[in-house]
């Protein structure tokens, strides 16, 4: 992971954990997508997926699921759009052919960001409208005074999964 690539100093000051965990930016800034698309797959560049907008490049299968953020809500997102399951430990810990994806919440519960576990177990995160960042620790981009919140939820996928069209 290179992490001679930093974020603005304005911009750290919102993960406090994420320079001393180590991180590294990958990306430019992009308002094309959101962490809640690229955490399913780097295929998802393309969309924003958010439970509060409709139309105009934003995506939610609205027929099958709730606009809301509730966390049940997001474990059905993934399961359908990515086939994504809960981790039956809710550990972030990097398992032979596992891909996973973390989901951090707020002081209310509500959604706020996920992650996606790299091959080699640091993780990958959109940043908002930002740049996309690999982190070390999942924690890097959480904790209690971050926009993001804690991790509440851990999901998993076989790794090279292809969704069925």
């Amino acid at each position: 992971m290179d992490t001679s690539k930093r974020l603005a100093d304005w911009k750290e000051q919102y993960f406090p954990d994420l320079l001393s965990s180590g991180y590294g930016v990958t990306s430019v800034e992009d308002p094309q997508y959101n962490c809640i698309a690229w955490a399913a797959g780097e295929e998802n560049i393309d969309t924003f997926w958010t439970p509060f907008v409709i139309g105009g490049g934003y995506y939610w299968p609205d027929d099958k699921l709730p606009r809301d953020a509730r966390v049940e809500t997001f474990v059905k997102l993934y399961e359908i759009e990515g086939g994504f399951v809960k981790c039956v430990n809710n550990n972030g810990d990097l398992e032979d052919g596992l891909e996973k994806i973390a989901l951090y919440v707020d002081a209310n519960s509500q959604v706020t960001h996920a992650a996606r576990q790299k091959p080699d177990g640091s993780w990958a995160s959109k940043l908002g409208d930002w740049e996309d960042i690999e982190h070390r620790d999942v924690q890097g981009v959480g904790g209690l005074n971050t926009l993001y919140g804690t991790v509440a939820q851990f999901l998993q996928r076989p790794r090279g999964f292809k969704k069925q069209i």
